[in-house]
């Protein structure tokens, strides 16, 4: 079972980070970082909605504001976690990552407070701009790239501008994620390890599918996945697979 860093492994490095990126490559088959864009459109490396601890936000840097009212200056200079690391531009991170190990690319928010997991989301075209900036951003990277969301608009765009990208379909709801993937022909199906089950792995394998479960962050989640049948877990430590018979790289 493969091992897919979340964040490049959040549980022992700053998430989403240049170093956290070095952290997972050597230890995983694949790298996940969020992207959204700062205040002149540039993709950055960042999950949460707000720089502080406003709102849903945690708080993470000792910047303030929406990430997309930030400008590169104000990232460079922030602190994510007390690591020294700062919120790093997409096309940095996509250079850390070699050409052995698939960098997925979740496509956060297009720069818009109404950008919420369980709303519909903007629509493909509010997102198309934003994705030409990351296919931008993504043009000297040597990855195997894989672009996901769990918006529709984020994925119909990423059809649009990168149509040759293998694409997943994140869900919290693997029924929808389902019908998300099968719509926009996407290559893998993430769902949660709650909502993982025998039956959703076949039903996605049956269509040529492969399953991810996120996100692992023990080695009983592991084995609930391989249990299931997945293909790969979204971990938030190296070594979870192991438990689960993944590959020795992983341990």
């Amino acid at each position: 079972m493969r091992t897919i860093a979340h964040r490049g492994f959040a549980g022992v490095a700053p998430e989403n980070t240049a170093a956290a990126v070095r952290t997972a490559r050597e230890r995983a088959d694949g790298v996940e970082v969020d992207v959204q864009p700062a205040a002149d459109g540039t993709p950055v490396v960042f999950h949460d909605q707000r720089l502080d601890g406003e709102g849903d936000s945690r708080g993470i840097t000792d910047a303030e504001g929406f990430v997309w009212d930030a400008d590169p200056r104000t990232l460079a200079d922030a602190d994510v976690l007390d690591s020294g690391e700062p919120v790093p531009t997409l096309s940095t991170v996509a250079t850390l990552v070699p050409a052995g190990v698939e960098f997925h690319v979740e496509l956060k928010n297009p720069g818009v407070a109404d950008a919420r997991i369980g709303l519909s989301g903007p629509d493909a075209a509010a997102w198309r701009p934003f994705v030409e900036s990351v296919a931008d951003a993504l043009a000297d990277c040597e990855a195997p790239v894989v672009l996901s969301s769990f918006f529709d608009g984020a994925l119909e765009a990423a059809t649009e501008v990168l149509p040759e990208t293998p694409r997943a379909a994140l869900c919290l709801d693997p029924d929808r994620g389902l019908t998300r993937a099968s719509e926009f022909d996407c290559r893998a199906l993430h769902a949660p390890v709650d909502g993982l089950s025998e039956s959703v792995v076949e039903h996605a394998h049956r269509d040529g599918r492969t399953v991810n479960a996120w996100t692992v962050t023990d080695w009983q989640d592991a084995v609930a996945c391989a249990d299931a049948g997945a293909d790969g877990v979204i971990a938030d430590y190296p070594g979870v697979a192991a438990y689960a018979g993944g590959p020795s790289r992983l341990a």
